[in-house]
C-alpha cells in the first residue's frame, strides 16, 4: 500500500483499525459525558445563576488544578511505561511506584486547600463567600488525583471501555444525580459542591477496581521499584502538566482576581460550549499515544506518519460543522442553551471556537512528542505558551473582561500547536496535513457559504430557522466529503472490517457511497 506521496506505508491498516474500535469506544463515552455534563452544567447556571455558578467554577477549578499537578505527570507515565514492561514484576513496579509518590502529595495538597480557604477566598477571588465551597473541593483533590492515576494504568493496558465506564460515565451520572438531588432539596452552591466530591469518591473506586482486574497492581508479584525511572519520565510530563492546566484554567483564576464572580459565571458557560469542539480528538488521544509509542520502538516512523494523517483527518471532518455553527450563530447557541442572562459571551464564544478548533486538528501532535520521548521539548513549549498566557490575561482581562480571557486563550493555543507541529515535524517528518484534509474543507466551503448567505438575506435567524439550515448543512456536507473529500483505502477497510465482525451487509450503503464517490 502506498501513501499520497508513494513512499510504502507498512501496514498502517492494522494500527488505523485498532484506533478506530478504540476511538469509537471513546468517543460513545465522550458523548454520554458530554450530554450528562452539559446538561448538569445548564441547570447549575440557571438555577444557581452567573455568581452561583461562578462560585462552583473557582472551586472545581482549584481542586483540578492541584490534584493534576501533584500527579507529577505519572498518570501519563504510566500509560507510556506498562505497554513497555514485559515481567509483571515491572509492571506491578509501574503501578506501585506511581502511586507511592502521587498519592502522599494529593493528600497533602488536599488538605491545604481545605486549610487555606478562608485566605485563599479573601486575598486572592476578592470574595470570601466562597471560602466553604474551596473547602469543599480540598476533600474531592486526593479521589480526583487516584481517578486520573487509575485511568493512566488502564490507558497503558490499551483498554478503551474501563476508561469509558470510569471517567465518561461513572464519574458524569454520579454528579449529574447528586447534583439534581441537591437543587432539588434548596442545597444550593454547597450541595452542588458536595456532589463533585462525590463524583470523584465513586470514579475513583471504579478506577481501582478495573486496576485490579486488568493490572498486577494487587497480585502478589513482587513489585520492581521504578521511582527514579517514573520520576525521570515523569518529571518535564509534571510540568508540562501544571502548564497544561494553567493555559485552561490560568484564565478562571485571573478572572476571579480581576473581575468578578460573575464573570467568571459568564466564561466558564462560553468555555465548555467551545471545548465541544475536541471531542474527536479526545476520542482518539486516549488510545492514539500508546499505539504510537510502540509503533515508534519498532523504528515505523513512515506508518506512524499515515496513522496521524488519517486521524487527524477524521478530527477535522467530524469538527468542522460545529465550529462553523459556533462561529457564525453563537448568539442561538447561548441563547438556546444557558439562556438569554449568558449572551453577552457570544463573541467570546466565536473567538474560542477558533482556538479550540485549530488544536483539535493539530492537537494530536502533543501525543506523538511524548510517544517518541519528547517530553521536554512539550514541557518548554508549555512553559512559554503559559507564560504568554499569564501576561496577554494580565493585559486583556483588566479591559475587557471575559472576552478578554477568550482571545488569550485562543492566542494560546495557536502558539502552542505551531510550536508543536514544528518541532514533531523537524524531529520524524510527521505533520497532521494532507490532501484530504485540504479537500474535505474546500467541501465543506460551498454549501456553508451558501446556507449562511441563505441565512442572513431570507431567513431572520431564529433558533428553528438555524437548526433547520444546520441539518441542511449536514446532509450537504457529507455528500460534498464523500464526493470531493478523498475517501482513502483505510477507510474502505474499515467498513469491510466492520462488515465481518459484526455480519452485517452495508451492501446498499456502499452502492449509494460509490455512486458520491464516483
Amino acid at each position: 500500500m502506498a501513501s499520497e506521496d508513494g513512499e510504502d506505508t507498512f501496514d498502517a491498516s492494522a494500527s488505523i483499525r485498532a484506533l478506530a474500535k478504540g476511538g469509537s469506544v471513546l468517543f460513545a463515552g465522550l458523548v454520554i459525558e458530554l450530554g450528562i455534563s452539559f446538561l448538569a452544567t445548564l441547570i447549575i447556571a440557571r438555577v444557581l445563576g452567573r455568581v452561583g455558578f461562578g462560585a462552583v467554577s473557582l472551586g472545581r477549578t482549584t481542586m483540578t488544578l492541584l490534584s493534576t499537578v501533584l500527579l507529577l505527570g505519572l498518570d501519563t507515565g504510566v500509560g507510556r511505561y506498562l505497554p513497555r514492561q514485559e515481567g509483571e514484576e515491572y509492571r506491578r513496579g509501574v503501578l506501585v511506584s506511581a502511586a507511592q509518590i502521587a498519592l502522599p502529595l494529593s493528600i497533602v495538597a488536599g488538605g491545604v486547600l481545605f486549610t487555606a480557604a478562608p485566605v485563599l477566598a479573601t486575598r486572592v477571588f476578592m470574595d470570601p463567600s466562597i471560602a466553604p465551597v474551596l473547602r469543599i473541593f480540598g476533600v474531592a483533590v486526593p479521589f480526583a488525583a487516584l481517578m486520573k492515576l487509575a485511568v493512566g494504568g488502564v490507558r497503558g493496558s490499551k483498554k478503551a471501555l474501563p476508561k469509558v465506564l470510569v471517567r465518561n460515565v461513572g464519574q458524569p451520572v454520579t454528579r449529574f444525580l447528586v447534583i439534581a438531588l441537591a437543587l432539588a432539596a434548596g442545597l444550593g452552591v454547597i450541595g452542588v459542591a458536595w456532589a463533585y466530591v462525590l463524583s470523584y469518591v465513586i470514579a475513583a473506586a471504579i478506577g481501582v477496581y478495573f486496576l485490579a482486574r486488568l493490572t498486577p497492581l494487587f497480585s502478589r508479584v513482587r513489585a520492581i521499584p521504578m521511582h527514579r525511572e517514573m520520576l525521570a519520565f515523569s518529571a518535564p510530563l509534571a510540568l508540562t502538566m501544571a502548564m497544561s492546566i494553567l493555559l485552561s484554567d490560568l484564565d478562571t483564576v485571573m478572572l476571579g482576581a480581576f473581575g468578578t464572580t460573575g464573570a467568571v459565571g459568564v466564561y466558564n458557560v462560553v468555555y465548555p460550549l467551545a471545548e465541544l469542539l475536541v471531542v474527536a480528538l479526545s476520542s482518539f488521544a486516549f488510545v492514539f499515544m500508546p499505539v504510537l509509542s510502540e509503533l515508534d520502538a519498532d523504528g515505523a516512523r513512515t506508518e506512524m506518519r499515515r496513522v496521524y494523517q488519517v486521524i487527524a483527518k477524521w478530527v477535522f471532518v467530524a469538527t468542522l460543522p460545529v465550529f462553523l455553527l459556533f462561529v457564525l450563530f453563537p448568539e442561538t447557541v447561548i441563547g438556546l442553551t444557558f439562556g438569554s442572562a449568558y449572551l453577552d459571551g457570544s463573541l467570546a464564544l466565536s473567538v474560542l471556537a477558533v482556538g479550540f478548533f485549530v488544536h483539535a486538528t493539530a492537537g494530536l501532535n502533543a501525543n506523538a512528542l511524548t510517544a517518541i520521548g519528547r517530553t521536554r521539548v512539550v514541557m518548554y513549549d508549555n512553559v512559554f505558551v503559559t507564560a504568554l498566557n499569564a501576561g496577554l490575561n494580565l493585559v486583556l482581562i483588566p479591559r475587557y473582561s471575559f472576552l478578554g480571557a477568550a482571545v488569550t486563550t485562543t492566542v494560546s493555543y495557536l502558539v502552542l500547536n505551531l510550536l508543536y507541529s514544528t518541532q514533531l515535524y523537524r524531529s520524524t517528518g510527521i505533520q497532521p496535513f494532507s490532501r484530504a484534509i485540504a479537500r474535505s474543507g474546500l467541501a465543506a466551503l460551498v454549501p456553508a457559504v451558501a446556507l449562511y448567505l441563505l441565512s442572513t438575506a431570507v431567513f431572520v435567524p431564529t433558533t428553528v430557522a438555524v437548526i433547520g439550515l444546520f441539518g441542511g448543512f449536514l446532509v450537504c456536507y457529507g455528500v460534498a466529503v464523500l464526493r470531493f473529500g478523498g475517501i482513502e483505502e483505510e477507510e474502505v477497510m474499515l467498513v469491510l472490517s466492520f462488515e465481518e465482525r459484526f455480519g452485517v451487509d452495508l451492501g446498499p450503503l456502499k452502492a449509494v457511497a460509490r455512486r458520491l464517490i464516483g
